[in-house]
């Protein structure tokens, strides 16, 4: 099954990105690959309900990958939360990952694509208030943050790098753009940054005089203990 606007002559213009579990195999016809959960993705499904911070998520709360139902994964060559390779290298050849969540023509599934193929979709009833659109886009970075002893979590976010030591560095988000009510691909005209903790993490624009379309910005950082202290 794949989206009524998908078009299957198009051909993604990235360097191909492995998922490390397919040099082992693929999955036979009819099914598809699912991680293993382990104890600490139960637990961060818990404190996500609590706070609802997902990214995509629904009115009933949120979570990542498989662990909440709802989600009707349609691709069998894609694990959704798997590793992927090669990685950008710090101070090196820099790669990425083209993603896209856009809803059908033809009903109400949100679709979610990964290097321009359909992995997936979660059906509009999942959402009550994007039954026909959304009326917020956000980007960006979050880590899970239990503070251990009353203190900041040292999980990292991104590279693990700031956004001051710039593009080959700090992790980045590139074209940044959203599909209009009338199926228009377009750039965002209004694009606040926030960093909510910016001695742990922040962001910064990617380069002033940067010509792609669409936005695009610099983020993430080391955090560590005590940093949102500072």
């Amino acid at each position: 099954m794949k989206p009524s606007n998908y078009n299957i002559e198009k051909k993604t213009s990235s360097k191909p990105i492995e998922q490390l579990w397919q040099k082992s195999g693929s999955c036979p016809e009819g099914t598809i690959p699912i991680a293993r959960t382990r104890k600490s993705d139960l637990l961060r499904k818990i404190s996500l309900e609590d706070s609802a911070p997902a990214i995509v998520e629904s009115d009933n709360g949120g979570c990542y990958n498989l662990l909440c139902p709802g989600f009707v994964q349609t691709n069998s060559q894609i694990q959704l939360g798997s590793l992927i390779s090669p990685l950008s290298v710090y101070g090196g050849r820099q790669y990425f990952i083209k993603v896209k969540l856009h809803k059908d023509k033809e009903n109400d599934h949100w679709w979610f694509d990964y290097q321009d193929q359909p992995v997936g979709y979660w059906p509009g009833s999942l959402f009550r208030n994007m039954a026909t659109i959304a009326n917020l886009i956000e980007w960006g970075g979050q880590v899970w943050n239990t503070k251990p002893g009353g203190r900041h979590t040292n999980t990292e976010m991104g590279s693990s790098h700031f956004p001051k030591e710039h593009y080959g560095k700090a992790a980045f988000f590139d074209e940044c753009l959203y599909e209009s009510a009338f199926y228009k691909t377009e750039a965002p005209t209004i694009f606040p940054i926030k960093a909510t903790s910016p001695s742990c993490y922040d962001i910064a624009e990617l380069r002033p005089d940067y010509k792609k379309q669409g936005a695009n910005f610099l983020f993430g950082g080391p955090g560590g203990v005590g940093c949102d202290e500072k």
